[in-house]
């Protein structure tokens, strides 16, 4: 928004049209001929998405005549933050160019936010002086429970969009290598069961981390002390500890 890039609308447009002839071929298979058509008789009734969705958010996830959407953007900032970006150059896309598009925030903290709160469960886990008996308000306190739910909820939604809706999914953040790559992970994780084996993961973790460009060692800092030469301590977060933890909640609860 404010630096427009007409190749980018272009490019998206191609491929929310690719995807939709996609559907239609194979809407044409399940119907038995080219140019049958399902007439979305395989889609789930509409009771069912809805409670999927949990009866929240329906307007956004369930698509129907009333809502059309060929592409869905999904910018895994806070609108204030990419609002903010603007200043910067970066800003966020205008849907009035990009044609059948939209857009949601999802208000995912940045690194910044994910090491303060990190260091707040460190040290709440460190101290001697931790009440047992607000430990889950404490815990609560720190941030990291409720980004993890941030970041898991973006994740559903972008499989829901991806299995349901049949819809193409741009993900984006600011620089696209961190939350990006954590949301853009999980999400293949809960569309596909070949990421959920050892083969699979591994092949994961190296396409949307190592190939997309997530700084491992920026943002982990092995073997480099406080204030060493070529050092930047303000890039230090444990995002793939957090994406970790993610899959550890995924486990446990599913």
């Amino acid at each position: 928004q404010g630096n427009r890039s007409i190749e980018d609308e272009r490019y998206l447009y191609a491929i929310a049209e690719e995807a939709k002839r996609a559907n239609l071929k194979a809407d044409a298979r399940l119907a038995g001929g080219v140019g049958g058509g399902s007439n979305g008789e395989d889609r789930p009734p509409t009771e069912f998405l809805r409670m999927l969705c949990g009866r929240n958010n329906e307007s956004d996830l369930i698509m129907d005549g009333s809502n059309p959407c060929s592409l869905k953007i999904m910018d895994m900032r806070p609108k204030s933050a990419a609002m903010a970006n603007r200043t910067q150059g970066y800003g966020y896309e205008n849907t009035n160019y990009y044609r059948g598009a939209s857009i949601n925030f999802y208000g995912i903290g940045n690194i910044h936010a994910v090491r303060d709160s990190y260091q707040k469960v460190c040290a709440l886990c460190l101290s001697p002086n931790t009440s047992d008996i607000q430990w889950m308000q404490l815990v609560e306190n720190t941030n990291w429970p409720s980004m993890t739910r941030l970041i898991l909820s973006a994740s559903w939604q972008t499989a829901f969009h991806v299995h349901y809706n049949r819809l193409p999914v741009l993900l984006h953040c600011s620089h696209g290598w961190d939350r990006t790559s954590q949301v853009a992970a999980l999400s293949q994780l809960l569309l596909d069961p070949h990421y959920r084996m050892r083969e699979g993961f591994s092949t994961l973790v190296e396409k949307d981390f190592l190939s997309f460009g997530h700084p491992f060692h920026t943002r982990c800092g092995h073997g480099e002390g406080k204030n060493e030469q070529g050092g930047d301590e303000g890039q230090l977060s444990p995002i793939f500890i957090q994406f970790l933890d993610c899959i550890f909640q995924l486990v446990n609860q599913f």
